[in-house]
């Protein structure tokens, strides 16, 4: 059944762990809505495996099963 016009999303850490890797770890879920949101929904959020405070961007759809 459809939930409208928002999408779930995962915010995947930024951080630099080293020159040409990032962390990327999903810490965190969120819904928006695409017809609001044009580019990337940033915040900065704690990251438990680099253990700080760092960029979270959005990253990829949650899939749903049916």
């Amino acid at each position: 059944m459809p939930r409208g016009k928002n999408t779930n999303v995962y915010l995947v850490c930024q951080e630099a762990v080293s020159k040409d890797k990032k962390c990327g770890m999903q810490n965190y879920k969120t819904r928006i809505n695409k017809k609001t949101i044009t580019g990337k929904l940033e915040h900065k959020k704690f990251c438990a495996k680099c253990n700080k405070s760092t960029l979270h961007a959005s990253g990829s759809e949650i899939k749903h099963s049916s």
